[in-house]
């Protein structure tokens, strides 16, 4: 299905633009569609759809050699369910075998809790910090070690052969 900058510009003025501001950036809406164009562009984006509607999505794009950046991964808050996150993983998981995605790097505001949280629940480690935030990173192997990883990998895996 296409993929609608006005979705992911909602979603994401519903879950970044607090912590953007409380980490001291300007979280200006226009100039975010801008970005959002260009990484519809250059990403490969996997999302999660309820009843028509964007619930989840993340884009990944190659950064060097397998090493993928994770340029965005967007959750709606009332959508945050082992339900939505399983089949978005799988999705990922899909891609990663696809494009051969060996590592995951990201970048996360300290004021972002929950996803500094739910990096680290996944296992990622911080391989830098500044003051405003982290960058993280993880190997597809050690990703896969994950209970709810391993399950949708398999998935995936089945879904491919």
């Amino acid at each position: 299905m296409s993929h609608s900058v006005d979705e992911f510009l909602a979603l994401d003025v519903l879950t970044l633009r607090e912590h953007t501001e409380r980490a001291g950036d300007a979280f200006d809406v226009d100039e975010h569609r801008r970005k959002l164009c260009k990484s519809m562009e250059i990403n490969e984006v996997c999302s999660v759809r309820r009843d028509g509607k964007l619930v989840a999505y993340a884009m990944l794009r190659p950064e060097a050699g397998a090493c993928w950046f994770v340029g965005a991964f967007g959750m709606h808050p009332l959508h945050r369910t082992y339900t939505v996150v399983n089949e978005l993983f799988a999705k990922i998981a899909t891609l990663a075998i696809e494009r051969g995605i060996g590592e995951l790097r990201s970048h996360v505001y300290k004021t972002n809790r929950l996803s500094v949280a739910f990096h680290r629940r996944l296992g990622f480690l911080v391989t830098s910090e500044n003051d405003k935030g982290f960058e993280f990173f993880i190997t597809l192997d050690e990703l896969a070690t994950k209970p709810a990883i391993r399950r949708a990998t398999a998935r995936a895996t089945s879904a491919a052969e």
